[in-house]
C-alpha cells in the first residue's frame, strides 16, 4: 500500500479550505440552534383584534368602578356644622344639618372640643324619621347636647353613617 502524503491535495482533510468549511446548510442550522437556544425570544404581539378586546374589558372595567363609586358616595348621609352653645363648663350644644335618604337611618358622631382641639366629650345620636316639616328635600335640622370633662370650645359632627 503506497504511503499518502496527508499535505497532498489529493487528501480530502488535507486541504485547507475543506478542513474549515462547514457546509452552508449546516452552518445555517448551527447557527438558528445556538440564536434560538441563547438569544432573546422575540416579543409577542398581540393582533388588532386582541387590543380592540382589551381595550373594551378595560373600559367597561372603569365605568363599572365609577358607577359603584358615584352610587356609593349618593347613599352616604352628608353633614354640615350649623353651630354650637356652650351651656356650662361641663356641657355644650351642638347643631348640625343631616342630608340623607328619607327612609334610611343615620347614626352621628359629634365631639366637643377644647381650646388645644382635643376632644373633651363625645355624643352619638341617632337620626330615623324626621317630621315634615322640619325637612327641606333630603336635609333635617337636629341639636345634641354633649357632656364634657373639661371647657369646651367647640363642637362638630365627626362622621354620620346608614345603620343597617
Amino acid at each position: 500500500m503506497p504511503d499518502v502524503d496527508s499535505s497532498s491535495p489529493q487528501h480530502p482533510a488535507a486541504s485547507s479550505s475543506s478542513a474549515s468549511a462547514v457546509p452552508p446548510r449546516h452552518e445555517a442550522e448551527a447557527a438558528a440552534r445556538l440564536r434560538q437556544r441563547y438569544s432573546r425570544r422575540p416579543a409577542r404581539s398581540f393582533s388588532r383584534r386582541q387590543l380592540t378586546v382589551g381595550a373594551v374589558v378595560v373600559a367597561v372595567l372603569v365605568c363599572a368602578f365609577v358607577i359603584w363609586l358615584v352610587v356609593t358616595e349618593a347613599a352616604r348621609p352628608t353633614t354640615k356644622d350649623v353651630g354650637f352653645e356652650l351651656i356650662s363648663s361641663s356641657r355644650i350644644t351642638a347643631d348640625f344639618e343631616v342630608t340623607k335618604d328619607p327612609d334610611d337611618v343615620v347614626r352621628c358622631g359629634v365631639e366637643a372640643l377644647n381650646e388645644n382641639y382635643a376632644v373633651v366629650g363625645y355624643a352619638e345620636t341617632t337620626i330615623a324619621e324626621v317630621a315634615p316639616e322640619r325637612v327641606v328635600g333630603r336635609t333635617s335640622a337636629h341639636r345634641v347636647e354633649i357632656r364634657t370633662t373639661n371647657q369646651a370650645n367647640s363642637a362638630q359632627v365627626v362622621k354620620c353613617w346608614v345603620v343597617d
